[in-house]
């Protein structure tokens, strides 16, 4: 299950801590990242992990599920500010409804809501799915689960630009620096959103 990442690191993340300089694991002039924040793995990680969950969310047991289709694409690195090839990446989200598949409650037919890739030999990983839908108290997010070769874990959540929620949501409010946690968002069709990850 490989991705690919388009990012070339043009994305700054700020979050207060030394910034990490990527050198020569960037095509480009080096970029500064920092550690990606963590945040709540929540209620709702997968109880049991559907039986098709690779990287295309968006068809599920033959039927395609409702909603916008977007891609979420970005970079895995480690501290080092090096490309993490062969790391793992999940994803989970609610359904356009805000229904997370798994805590007995229905969801549209065709909708898988959970998906994992490995990432390629430039750090690289892309999901397709669908926008998720917003429930109360929260605003719109993908929750991630990366891993790297070494065995670092990171349980974090990726936010969308412009959405009125961000403000509001208590969780995304209380991270230092909270757009480290926001993607950025590439033209499309369909709409692409940036997200690098930097493992600690």
């Amino acid at each position: 299950m490989n991705g690919t990442g388009p990012n070339r690191g043009r994305r700054k993340v700020l979050l207060g801590a030394p910034a990490l300089f990527l050198g020569a694991t960037i095509s480009g002039p080096a970029r500064a990242l920092s550690i990606t924040p963590p945040q709540s793995e929540g209620p709702f990680y997968p109880r049991k992990l559907p039986s098709d969950n690779d990287a295309d969310l968006t068809v599920f047991h033959g039927e395609r599920a409702p909603g916008e289709v977007i891609e979420m694409v970005g970079r895995l690195f480690n501290a080092r500010g090096q490309a993490v090839s062969g790391g793992n990446i999940e994803i989970w989200h609610c359904d356009v409804n805000g229904v997370y598949a798994h805590v007995g409650r229905p969801t549209p037919p065709g909708f898988q809501g959970y998906g994992a890739v490995r990432t390629d030999t430039a750090g690289g990983y892309r999901f397709r799915t669908t926008r998720p839908g917003i429930y109360p108290g929260r605003t719109r997010h993908i929750h991630v689960k990366a891993r790297g070769a070494d065995g670092a874990v990171l349980t974090t959540q990726m936010y969308f630009p412009g959405e009125p929620g961000n403000a509001r949501d208590g969780l995304l409010r209380r991270t230092r620096n909270s757009g480290a946690l926001i993607a950025r968002q590439e033209p499309g069709p369909p709409p692409r959103y940036v997200f690098d990850i930097v493992l600690a």
